[in-house]
This record gives C-alpha cells, sequence and structure tokens, in this order.
C-alpha cells in the first residue's frame, strides 16, 4: 500500500491516544511518513464542524503532520489532489447544511442540466408530498425535459428550506421516509452481506428492479443526461440504507452523517486502502467496492495496525528477495487469461505477492524477438496516480539496487516531475541478466515496472 484514507474517527483516535495501540500507529505512521500517502478531504473538515470548542484546531494540527497536505477533492469531472493545510480548508468551507447561497441564487444563470434536475425534483417531491407518487414511478414517470425552469425563487427557496428543516434540523423525518421506502419496495428485507448476490434478488421485490437498475432510474429520474463518479457513488451509498439493504440501526441514523460517511467511503475508494471503525461505512463500502469492482482494501483499525505493520517490513526487502519474488510467481505460470494483439500474445499470471511493496499484476508479453515481464497496480484505474506516488516507487527501488552496488540516482522533482507530466519519462535498470524500466502509461494513467530478461537468463 502507498495511498491511505482513514476516516475522522481514525484521526481522532490518533490525536486522543488513549489506547496504547493508537499512541504506537501515531509514532510509526510519523516514522515512515516518506513510504505512505495519507490523504484527507472535505469530508474531515464537515466532521469536525460538529464541535463547538477549539479542540478541532489542535486535531486538524495532527491530521496536517499526518497528511502533509494531501487534501483529496472533486471537481468535476475529476477527483484531484492539492496541497493545503486542513486548518486552511476549514477556513473556506460552509457548512454541509449551510444553504446562504440561496441568498444569491440566480434561476435564471444556471445550466440546462441544473435545470432538468431542479424540475424533475420538484416535481417528484410535490407529487410525494400531495399522494400523487405512483408506487411504481422509478419505472413509469416520464422525466420533465423543459427550456424553462418550471419554479420560481421564492417557491424554490421555499422549498429548500423545507428541506433543511425535515433532513437536517428535524432528525425523525428521514427514519420515517426509510420506513415507508422498506415497507414499499423491500418488504422480504433483502440484505447484503458484501456479495452482489443482493443487486438480481431486488428485482424480485415489487419495484422488479435489481439494484444497479433502481440506481440508473433514479439518475434517470432525477434529470441527469450524464452523471460523474461522485452522483453515481452518492445515490448507490444512500440507496443501500434508505433501502434498508444496508441500513444505519433506526436509533442512530443521521441524514447528515450519513452525507458525509458517503464523502468518506466514496474518497477512500481512490486510495490503495480505506481504513474505518464505523461498521456501517465498513459494510456500504465492501458492498459498493465489490459492487463496482474496485480493488482497494477496506480495513478496521486493528485489521490496518497489522496491514501497516506488513507494509514497512515489505518496503525494507531486499532487491534480491523482490526479484526472486518474481522469478518465482513468473516460473510458476499460473495462466489467469491469455490473449492476441499484434505483434504480441499477452498472458496475465497470478501475483502471489505485492512486489517492491506496491506492483501486484504480472503481464507477459512476448512477441517473435522479445519477451517482457510488465508489473502494474490494479485491473480496474479507478485510483489515483500520484506524481509523489512515483516518487517513492523510484526511491524505493533506488534504495534497494544500491544496497547491491549500484549507483542509480533519487528522485529529481526539478527534471523528473516535467517528463511525467509531458509524458516522455522513464527509468532504466541495466542488469547482468536484464534490463529493468520504470514508466508510466496512459488510458488508463498508471505506473509500470517492465523487466527485459536477457536470452541467456530465459534458458
Amino acid at each position: 500500500m502507498v495511498t491511505i484514507y482513514f476516516d475522522k474517527q481514525l484521526f481522532s483516535h490518533l490525536f486522543n491516544a488513549q489506547e496504547e495501540k493508537y499512541r504506537v500507529l501515531r509514532e510509526k505512521i510519523l516514522s515512515h511518513r516518506d513510504e505512505f500517502i495519507f490523504l484527507y478531504s472535505n469530508a474531515h473538515l464537515f466532521d469536525l464542524q460538529q464541535d463547538m470548542t477549539d479542540i478541532k484546531y489542535e486535531e486538524m494540527d495532527l491530521m496536517q503532520t499526518i497528511v502533509d497536505g494531501n487534501h483529496i477533492f472533486f471537481e468535476n469531472p475529476n477527483i484531484m489532489v492539492g496541497k493545503e493545510t486542513p486548518r486552511s480548508v476549514f477556513d473556506n468551507i460552509a457548512a454541509i447544511n449551510d444553504f446562504s447561497w440561496l441568498d444569491n441564487f440566480d434561476l435564471s444563470q444556471i445550466t440546462k442540466e441544473q435545470r432538468e434536475v431542479i424540475n424533475n425534483i420538484m416535481d417528484i417531491s410535490y407529487k410525494d408530498l400531495t399522494g400523487q407518487l405512483e408506487f411504481d414511478w422509478l419505472k413509469k414517470r416520464a422525466p420533465i425535459c423543459s427550456n424553462e425552469v418550471q419554479i420560481d425563487k421564492a417557491s424554490f427557496t421555499s422549498f429548500v428550506k423545507f428541506v433543511k428543516e425535515n433532513f437536517y434540523d428535524n432528525k425523525n423525518s428521514y427514519k420515517q421516509i426509510r420506513d415507508n421506502a422498506i415497507k414499499n419496495y423491500n418488504p422480504a428485507l433483502i440484505t447484503t452481506d458484501c456479495e452482489s448476490i443482493f443487486n438480481n434478488q431486488l428485482a424480485s421485490s415489487p419495484l422488479g428492479l435489481s439494484f444497479i437498475e433502481t440506481i440508473k432510474a433514479t439518475i434517470n429520474q432525477v434529470g441527469l443526461p450524464t452523471s460523474d463518479a461522485s452522483t453515481v457513488y452518492y445515490i448507490s451509498y444512500m440507496l443501500l440504507d434508505l433501502l434498508g439493504v444496508s441500513r444505519e440501526a433506526r436509533k442512530k441514523v443521521k441524514f447528515r452523517n450519513m452525507q458525509t460517511d458517503c464523502m468518506h467511503s466514496f474518497f477512500g475508494s481512490y486510495c490503495d486502502c480505506f481504513v474505518s471503525d464505523d461498521v456501517g461505512i465498513i459494510r456500504k463500502s465492501k458492498t459498493l467496492y465489490n459492487l463496482f469492482n474496485f480493488e482497494t482494501k477496506i480495513y478496521s483499525i486493528d485489521e490496518f495496525i497489522t496491514k501497516f505493520d506488513e507494509a514497512i517490513k515489505n518496503n525494507q526487502k531486499s532487491a534480491y528477495v523482490f526479484l526472486e519474488e518474481i522469478r518465482n510467481d513468473y516460473q510458476q505460470r499460473k495462466v489467469v487469461k491469455e490473449e492476441t494483439s499484434a505483434p504480441y500474445i499477452l498472458t496475465q499470471l497470478v501475483s502471489t505477492h505485492k512486489y517492491f511493496g506496491y506492483f501486484n499484476h504480472m503481464l507477459e508479453r512476448k512477441s517473435k524477438d522479445e519477451t517482457v515481464i510488465i508489473l502494474y497496480k490494479n485491473h480496474i484505474a479507478s485510483q489515483l496516480l500520484l506524481i509523489q506516488e512515483i516518487e517513492i516507487i523510484v526511491n524505493r527501488l533506488v534504495h534497494a539496487f544500491n544496497d547491491l552496488g549500484a549507483a542509480f540516482g533519487l528522485f529529481n522533482r526539478d527534471t523528473e516531475m516535467p517528463q511525467i507530466k509531458a509524458g516522455n519519462w522513464g527509468r532504466v535498470l541495466r542488469l547482468d541478466d536484464a534490463d529493468i524500466g520504470l514508466t508510466t502509461v496512459k488510458d488508463p494513467f498508471r505506473l509500470c515496472l517492465w523487466i527485459k530478461p536477457k536470452p541467456s537468463a530465459l534458458q
């Protein structure tokens, strides 16, 4: 693992350090910051907004010593990472339930997509409140498509205030809505144990839609012609609770907390691992990561402590040990799949190790003239690849091979960062029996390590 996302609760445990395991973990994290990248998001700060004391600023300072300003955020349509301290971001974000933007909101200046969303949400809400919304509206209702906003500013303002009062101020409204949704659409109480089977099981419910079909229908009904990753994830996460397939305890559930939990889960999916001690977040995240084929690992704090120790130890292996792991898996040759893409034969092989503490997939690319072993991380590149991440892996390889007597230079940000951004970066290590290279590839953007054995090494 390299990129790590803790939910807010974990940072609080590290800050308070009331148990020995948290004091030990905090020291290990601070001692090995050069080997890992810890990230935070606005969700941490939304959680901290509920702290009415100044202790939250001390917690943000501790967070900064761990994350080093690595702020992950969504900027449609991309996930971005910038450098800014939690305190600085905190001072510039509104509360999650702050609707002061209404004062200057101009309906005549909104985009076509915003117009569609407002028209449809208002129509659905009005019909629901007046008892006119049909039971199977997700399947039968025709979404509104209009060139005009079908509501005036005063009515829209009243509606938003109604939402605020009933979803943020009144803690029971969402519970009642969820009770009715489960009664109507999931009366058999189909639940998930983090297996995707629940997706098809829901098709036997009264609505007759699988979970995936319900997500698509909801997006369509809201009037979104295209949906970004954050919208799809938000709707998916909320539907898990609303339909009762993975719900919070009734006494505990709060709409506001559901939103921030969803944000933590969403941003965590872009990292190597997501760590939480909240059973609800873990359960929903495992369900959605499995459903969407994300390779992010989800750990409780105790699981993470064990995995973090393993990662630190793994990072300290010699180049000889790393190469032996690669050689053993390659020689075992357990084929996952094989395909031809002229002039190459591409063979995916089973990887039983995390090579150099990072790469976990092995591909053999064979042609008439050469054989190349390509190592990379993740089949589905939903995760980020940060230049800081590339720097960590480059320096890890440099230290490993220099311990064998080589003389390779550490990552040079001034010269190599522009090369990476321009797409012409690469590192090559020439050894007696093979050439080893590091390069980045696009579509998807990821870091690859390739090994080109010399003919004598393959005999």
